[in-house]
């Protein structure tokens, strides 16, 4: 092995795998939750404080999702000491999950303007889904690979507390015009996937193995709870309505919830 694959096979390293509510899943609990609560302390929700915020999350969140590509690309036999590549498609970075970090690249170089409201109302109600899913019950995210460990919660935890930092600054107004961008942004994300998945597969270049963005590929059974049974069970068009459905409804529930939340916040600081 060259000094590159030398530290590729340092990053594989291995850890028990961590279990939901083990020491670990605290453990990142409990330092998301000291930044959302340093972050709300200090309310000085600046043009700057917004753009290091944005920063913090999207170029470690992009260096991380790099270093996992070329993790899981990279085997490498010990007996024979022979080094191989092969690319994981199914674990190619276009989920719902990870586009967080393109879309706070992106939003690291917008002034203020409809599109960057827009883009921001999909991190406060769409993307926050996944990740306080994860947040919740992270147990098919771990594996035994130290990095990818790390990897999932930084991504996962880190994209939610950018959603709620959006909220909380007020970079999201709260009204239903506002929800429908954000919705609108996120049937953009979901159509590319759709359109990649049906590409991809067809172009024969994902050599046999699943690609599955957003997991709504016609061609692989969802990998979401409940979701594999609906596309098992019912025609292809009936599970993607569903879905789009569904996402409408979990934005709206997290919308509402922030509506709430506000109100008695306010009612509080008059009392």
């Amino acid at each position: 092995m060259n000094f590159f694959e030398k530290i590729l096979y340092f990053l594989q390293k291995e850890m028990e795998r961590p279990s939901s509510y083990g020491f670990y899943h605290f453990f990142c609990l409990f330092i998301m939750l000291l930044i959302i609560i340093i972050l709300f302390k200090k309310k000085n929700y600046t043009e700057k404080n917004l753009k290091i915020v944005l920063a913090t999350y999207a170029i470690g969140a992009f260096i991380l999702e790099l270093l996992k590509q070329i993790v899981w690309s990279f085997n490498f036999d010990p007996s024979l000491n022979l080094v191989t590549w092969d690319y994981q498609w199914y674990a190619f970075p276009y989920q719902l999950c990870s586009t967080p970090i393109y879309i706070c690249l992106i939003c690291l170089f917008l002034k203020k303007s409809k599109l960057r409201d827009n883009l921001f109302a999909y991190l406060a109600f769409f993307t926050i889904l996944g990740s306080l899913s994860t947040a919740i019950y992270p147990e098919s995210c771990f594996v035994r690979t130290i990095l990818i460990n790390i990897h999932t919660m930084y991504l996962h935890l880190g994209s939610l507390i950018v959603s709620v930092y959006l909220i909380m600054s007020k970079e999201v107004e709260l009204s239903k015009k506002s929800f429908f961008n954000g919705y609108f942004i996120f049937v953009i994300t979901a159509v590319i996937a759709l359109i990649m998945n049906i590409t991809f597969y067809n172009l024969n270049i994902i050599n046999g193995e699943t690609f599955n963005m957003f997991y709504i590929s016609p061609y692989f059974i969802s990998s979401l709870p409940v979701f594999d049974v609906i596309q098992s069970h019912t025609p292809y068009l009936v599970f993607l309505f569903l879905y789009f459905f569904a996402i409408l409804s979990g934005g709206y529930l997290i919308f509402a919830i922030c509506k709430l939340i506000r109100l008695i916040y306010k009612k509080h600081q008059h009392s």
